[in-house]
């Protein structure tokens, strides 16, 4: 699937908020994906974490672009209520032609409970907090094993906040959205993040899961991006 006009829409959005260059990397290495591996014609789209905030990027009116190019299904979920109502808001005035399904609920319950055979799926629910990152590496899996029996063959999942191995991050204290303190943390295991279990699974044992991609280098954070063989 060729996204390149959905993927300069969003670039151009994010120049004019904030300039995230990561978030544009890691959509240029979800449209290689998507160029080379994704062969369906009509999207139907989860995410789970419901995108809201301009600064950090907004991932899901990329993905809610390609949803729209193909006249596909879009739903998002979250279990912040104001969180949500932002989303709503924030796709509204982006998005004004795209029917966004927005749900308030634990993204688990959601995914286990979601009727339906979604193609691309961005897991992105649980904040990692690196000084204490299992939580959300558990969330994450756990959301991967929610959905991933019902997604067909060549479906898509990405799954945000991972750091590689030799990686060094400068590490924000947020207090009242200020930051307050830093610190430098340097990635000692082969990957620390949401999709850390995934991307173990994926790789090391029998799965009908692979990772796709040629982005796994350390120095930034990257989208573990998987699909359904």
């Amino acid at each position: 699937m060729n996204t390149y006009n959905e993927l300069e829409e969003y670039k151009t959005f994010i120049e004019k908020h904030g300039g995230n260059q990561e978030r544009i990397h890691q959509s240029e290495s979800l449209f290689n994906c998507l160029n080379k591996d994704f062969l369906f014609d009509k999207v139907i789209c989860i995410e789970t974490g419901a995108s809201q905030n301009k600064k950090d990027g907004c991932f899901g009116l990329y993905l809610g672009k390609i949803v729209e190019s193909t006249s596909g299904e879009f739903y998002s979920v979250d279990i912040n209520e104001k969180i949500l109502t932002d989303s709503i808001i924030f796709y509204t005035e982006f998005l004004p032609n795209l029917p966004v399904t927005s749900v308030m609920e634990d993204s688990i319950n959601y995914l286990t409970n979601f009727k339906g055979s979604p193609n691309l799926v961005h897991l992105d629910s649980w904040d990692l907090d690196l000084k204490n990152p299992v939580p959300s590496m558990l969330h994450g899996w756990l959301e991967f094993q929610a959905i991933k029996d019902k997604m067909p063959s060549g479906s898509i999942i990405i799954i945000d906040d991972n750091y590689l191995k030799d990686t060094w991050v400068e590490w924000n204290y947020l207090k009242d959205e200020e930051i307050y303190n830093q610190e430098i943390i340097n990635i000692a295991y082969d990957i620390v993040g949401k999709g850390s279990l995934v991307y173990h699974y994926c790789q090391s044992y029998e799965s009908d899961w692979k990772i796709i991609g040629e982005h796994y280098l350390p120095g930034s954070r990257i989208k573990v991006i998987v699909q359904k063989k």
